[in-house]
């Protein structure tokens, strides 16, 4: 449901906070760059930085998004060959699609700066399966306990863990896939995984064009539940964690 625009807009409004909360700095990693647009929010604010995907198709389209932003560095590449140093990490949507989770949070946390910090986004409480996820190509889903041990395992320290669904976006998400047929299952998850950048479970034109439309009702709405519900990590679908490098 990450595509549905208000939800899009309303964890971008989360990563500006994140950014003037914690002082988050460039240069960025953006790892799992997907279609690009995360980067493309971070260099609208003049920030420079590189953007990676193991997906060709995601990174032409992230090629695409980001060719007016001659400070983003996209390549296709997998983590595990990429070498250098970025003060701000982040992996939204990737850590659920990778079977060893592990291997991956240690790789980053060596591309981390001393001090610097990862920002994730996560699909959050295992209890809230649903067939978006076997959709998108996911593996597991978190908890906030398990998530706090991967991160430390890394060498990492949580800082904060905030739900950015509960409880408007949570009850759309349990609504849509009750009510809609799931699609044919994916051959496999990795397939899932790879064309997840340019797949869509949300596929409600109408009501994406409407609500697109509506920011003036969104607005408000995305205020009032991170004030009164960001810290309900174990009601919401998914969730951001950032972790810092001592």
């Amino acid at each position: 449901m990450a595509n549905f625009a208000p939800l899009k807009r309303h964890m971008f409004d989360c990563l500006d906070r994140f950014v003037e909360e914690q002082r988050l700095e460039p240069p960025f990693l953006d790892v799992g760059c997907g279609a690009g647009d995360v980067a493309e929010h971070l260099a609208r604010r003049g920030w420079r930085g590189t953007a990676i995907d193991a997906s060709p198709a995601a990174i032409g389209r992230a090629r695409e998004r980001l060719a007016p932003y001659p400070g983003v560095d996209v390549r296709l590449v997998r983590l595990e060959e990429l070498e250098g140093v970025w003060p701000t990490v982040l992996m939204w949507d990737v850590l659920e699609h990778l079977d060893d989770d592990r291997a991956a949070l240690a790789r980053v946390a060596r591309l981390m700066a001393p001090g610097g910090r990862l920002l994730l986004a996560v699909p959050s409480n295992p209890r809230e399966w649903r067939w978006d996820d076997d959709f998108y190509g996911h593996v597991r889903r978190y908890t906030v306990e398990d998530l706090r041990t991967r991160l430390e395992e890394a060498g990492l320290e949580a800082v904060t863990f905030e739900d950015f669904t509960f409880p408007v976006y949570w009850a759309m998400r349990r609504a849509y896939t009750r009510l809609k047929r799931a699609p044919p299952p994916p051959a496999d998850a990795h397939a899932a995984t790879m064309a997840s950048a340019t797949r869509n479970a949300w596929d409600l034109s109408f009501v994406s064009r409407i609500a697109d439309r509506s920011a003036a009702l969104w607005t408000p709405v995305n205020r009032l539940q991170h004030r009164w519900f960001r810290s309900a990590t174990g009601r919401g679908h998914e969730l951001f964690a950032l972790a810092a490098k001592p």
